[in-house]
Formats: structure tokens, C-alpha cells, sequence
């Protein structure tokens, strides 16, 4: 396949950055074009990276007003995003859309589910966890599950890197607590966790440092500076370079910085997947964890937060999940026991062993290759494109009279309902079978003359057999309506080979989309 890979560009020293540096890596190895729209890291124009051509985002949005150019100039046969899909709602229903995304709240938040349940062009969602697999599925989503992957060579146990890194900066004989995580919205919970340094350090004065590798003032997140001087760890806590940070570490650096840990720490509230977690243990460094969302399933070696309170996050509408800075003191201290007596080599073996059920080869050679393959298959079969689109809403009108309403070739999900309720009592008809779906032939409609206020159907017309019959009982039976359906005049009418090019003769208006409209 034809591949255009929206996320953060693949020189980017992000997580999802390095996710996007590895599948350019591999997904041709598979067999598959790849082209990236990268949505951060690249402005101005157009260029090849490693091969690779690179989309710049000159829109400022997350890929939703260029990606549907993109897509054609490359000619792709799927848009793969890697980001929150609930930003990406609007994006083009002509492009075949399999997003890649995070579950980091319990429940997933509605405006999640309510994208992946009305975005049209949706092929199938991945998953990036098991527990957002889960979470997708108890709202009727169903999803693949492909976690993030790490380079298992490059992030590996080096004792003396530890060693000599260790030594150049004076921790040889200190107890090295290591957080990597953005500072963005709290989320990765830097206050509690301070708290929780602080307290520990007074336990051991004059052997703990704690190195933060995040941005220590960032306008989406807290002050660190000001919280550091707060809570007396300016002599203890460091940062690095910030040059550096701007520039772009490199995995090679990063690998040194895990190295240099005696635990990493991410008492965060909620995770879709949790990459540092993974690449810190690869480098043979255990954990201290909250036991919550995607991150609960990576632990390998460590200790885990789990006196958890949920606490509701009014921008997602959904729950995340707190820790206190006492049970954070206690693992610390357990994982400090741990390196005095010799048991924290068993914990790094643990973390390791498990960093590699996550290797980059292994992921991709197994678990992409599989679903790409998967995908392939869905791409050449007919398409059910069910969803909301929001200009054709807009022919729903306000009132009715019956208050009754139709639904003609509703869908399994039914994606207008919520909508078409509001004129009164609701009828769903359709040929498949779904939860509320009277199952009917739309040729011989078993209604009354005009018992129907109205009657709504979209994109079924051109899927029958007879589509001059299923008008006439529509209009019989409907005292007004509005039937919208795909043309050839329409750029993805080609897309779906179940399409059969409706009638002109039937009498219909063209869109300037290139939608027939009937209205009566």
C-alpha cells in the first residue's frame, strides 16, 4: 500500500517523533510505500527525508485542511495518523482514515468515541494498548492493538556508560531518580512527584539527585523552576540543556540518560502507551509507575503506585487518575532498599526481559505486517462509510408534521438518529441488523400514505437495486424528505465497489460536491 504517515515529522525528538523515524524505517522493508505529513516539526515546503518525502503543516491545525492534498499528490491508499483523534473529527471522508491512537482516560472520553463512531472515512482504528483495545470495544469499537515499539540494541544495559556518565556529573555514589516526560497539562503529575522527591531526599540527605528531562517552563504546563526553588530541591534537581533539548537529543543521548538511572519515576495520571517507560527499561532500569490506563500493562521490573483517587478532566470529559506523594516516598524507598542489598539487579533483568517483547523487528515483523495486511484486504471489499457528515445535517429541518420521522437505510449504527429524534418518534429501516434497526425492504415500505413528517436518506441510494422504487415509497409514505447519495461526479464515488451510478433519469439535483439531492 501507499502509506501517508500523519504525525510529529520523523526528525523530531518527540515520542511519537521517533515512532514516526522508526515505521519510515520499516514499513518499506514490508513491502509498503510511505509518504509523512509531518503535522509538527516541519513548515514552508515539501522534503525528502532518508527517501522519504515529508509534507510540512503550513495550516497550523493538526492535518485536518492539507492532509486531503497530500493524499492525493502522493497518492495514497490509507492516511495513518498517529495522534488523539478527537482533533481530527473533520478530517476528509474521501480519504481512508486508520488512526493510531491513545486511550489515556477511564472511560475513553465521548468526544473519542464519538469520531471513531461518525468519522466516515474510518477504516479501523488501532489501538495502542491493550487496555485502549479493551476500553474501544466495551463502547462497540473495534480496534486492532499494535503497541509502540523501541530499538532494543540502541536502549540497552551499559554498565560502564552508567559508570563513566555517572562520574563526569558526580553521581557515582548518589541514588539517581530519573522522570522523562512532557510538561504539558499536569498529566504527567510533576507536582506530586516533586513532592514525593523532596520528602524522600530529607529521608537520605546528600544521596538522592533527580534528573528531570522535560522543559522546566512551558506555556501548556507548569513553572518546575519556581515549584523547585518552592520545595528547597534546587541543589538536588537538574535539568538538560535546554540548547540541546531545542536542537534535538538523539536516541544514542537519550539511551545515556536512562543509563545513568538507578529508577525511572512517572507517577503520571494517565497514559495511552508511556515510550520513556519502555525505553528505560530496555536500558535495564526498573520503574516506579501509577497502576492505571495504557502504561499498567509495560511494567517488566519495578514497583507500582496503586493507591489511585480519580479525579474528572473537564476538557475531555472523562477520568484520570492521582497518586499521593506518600506512596511515591515508599516505592522510592523500597526501590533505595533495593540498590543497598543487590535485589534491584533481579528488578533490571525483569525490566529488561520485558522491553524486549516490545523490539522494534519484532513489532513490525509480526504485528504491522499482519494488520497492514489486514487493512489491505478491507480496502477490497465494499465499505460501510457510516457517520454524521455536517453539511448534509444541515437539510434535516427543524419541525415536522406527523411528528414521526424515517430513516431510510439508517445503518447498523445509525449515525443521524440523535438527530432525526428531535423531529419526533424515529424509525431506523435497513437490510442489516442492529440494535433499534427495523429490518426492511426500502421497495415495499409496509407504511401508510404520508405517515411519515419526514423521511431521511443518505448515501443507501446508491448501493440498490432499484433505486426509482425505493423513491416512489419514499414519497408515498413521506409527507417531506430529503434522499443524498455519491455520483460518479463525486471524487470518491470510485472508492467503494459496491457504488452503482444512480439514474439521471430519476430526476435529481447535482451538488456542487457532487452529491445527487432529492427533495420534495
Amino acid at each position: 500500500m501507499r502509506i501517508l504517515w500523519q504525525s510529529n515529522a520523523p526528525f523530531v525528538c518527540t515520542g511519537y517523533g521517533m515512532q514516526t523515524a522508526t515505521a519510515i524505517n520499516y514499513l518499506p522493508k514490508l513491502g509498503h510505500d510511505i509518504a509523512v505529513h509531518g503535522i509538527y516539526g516541519l513548515q514552508g515546503a515539501k522534503l525528502i527525508y532518508n527517501g522519504i518525502p515529508v509534507y510540512p503543516n503550513n495550516a497550523g491545525d493538526f492535518g485536518v485542511k492539507e492532509s486531503p492534498g497530500f493524499y492525493q499528490d502522493f497518492g495514497a491508499d490509507i492516511l495513518l495518523s498517529l495522534y488523539d483523534v478527537w482533533v481530527l473529527g473533520d478530517l476528509d471522508p474521501a480519504m481512508n482514515w486508520v488512526p493510531w491512537l491513545p486511550i489515556d482516560h477511564d472511560p475513553p472520553p465521548p468526544k473519542v468515541i464519538k469520531v471513531l463512531k461518525n468519522q466516515a472515512g474510518l477504516v479501523k482504528p488501532i489501538a495502542m494498548s491493550k487496555f485502549g483495545q479493551r476500553k474501544l470495544a466495551e463502547n462497540g469499537i473495534d480496534a486492532y492493538y499494535i503497541p509502540h515499539s523501541v530499538d532494543t540494541t540502541l536502549f540497552s544495559p551499559n554498565p560502564v556508560q552508567r559508570e563513566t556518565a555517572r562520574a563526569q556529573v558526580g553521581w557515582s555514589n548518589k541514588f539517581v531518580i530519573g522522570t522523562v516526560g512532557t510538561n504539558h497539562a499536569e498529566r504527567k503529575n510533576w507536582t506530586t512527584g516533586m513532592k514525593a522527591v523532596a520528602m524522600f531526599e530529607k529521608m537520605h540527605p546528600g544521596e538522592v539527585i533527580y534528573y528531570a528531562h522535560t522543559e522546566p517552563v512551558h506555556q501548556r504546563g507548569i513553572n518546575i523552576l519556581t515549584l523547585r526553588a518552592a520545595l528547597g530541591l534546587e541543589g538536588i534537581m537538574c535539568f538538560p540543556s535546554q540548547s540541546a533539548m531545542s536542537i534535538g537529543m538523539s536516541q544514542e543521548d537519550m539511551a545515556r540518560v536512562y543509563n545513568a538511572m538507578d529508577v525511572h519515576l512517572l507517577p503520571t495520571k494517565g497514559e495511552g502507551f508511556g515510550i520513556p517507560i519502555m525505553e528505560s527499561q530496555a536500558c535495564g532500569v526498573p520503574n516506579i509507575i501509577t497502576k492505571c490506563t495504557g502504561h499498567e500493562e509495560l511494567m517488566g521490573g519495578g514497583w507500582f503506585i496503586e493507591d489511585l483517587s480519580t479525579m474528572w478532566e473537564s476538557y475531555q470529559d472523562s477520568f484520570q487518575f492521582n497518586c499521593t506523594p506518600e506512596e511515591i516516598v515508599e516505592r522510592l524507598e523500597q526501590a533505595y532498599q533495593a540498590k543497598k542489598d543487590g535485589s534491584i539487579e533481579e528488578e533490571c533483568k525483569k525490566a529488561r526481559a520485558k522491553a524486549l517483547e516490545y523490539d522494534d523487528g519484532l513489532i513490525y515483523s509480526e504485528m504491522w505486517r499482519t494488520t497492514l495486511n489486514d487493512i489491505e484486504q478491507l480496502l477490497s471489499k465494499p465499505r460501510n462509510r457510516e457517520g454524521v457528515q455536517v453539511w448534509r445535517a444541515n437539510l434535516i429541518p427543524s419541525q415536522c408534521t406527523p411528528r414521526k420521522v424515517l430513516d431510510l437505510g439508517c445503518g447498523v449504527t445509525q449515525p443521524y438518529r440523535e438527530l432525526l429524534s428531535d423531529l419526533g418518534e424515529y424509525v431506523g429501516v435497513d437490510l442489516r441488523e442492529g440494535e433499534g434497526v427495523t429490518v426492511l425492504d426500502a421497495r415495499d415500505l409496509p407504511y401508510a400514505d404520508q405517515e411519515f413528517g419526514f423521511v431521511w436518506c443518505s448515501e443507501m441510494l446508491e448501493h440498490a437495486d432499484d433505486p426509482e422504487r425505493i423513491v416512489a415509497e419514499a414519497k408515498r409514505v413521506g409527507k417531506h424528505g430529503a434522499i443524498i447519495f455519491t455520483t460518479p461526479q463525486k471524487g470518491d464515488f470510485r472508492l467503494d465497489p459496491d457504488h452503482k451510478i444512480v439514474d439521471p433519469s430519476l430526476g435529481y439535483t447535482l451538488t456542487n460536491a457532487g452529491d445527487g439531492l432529492i427533495l420534495w
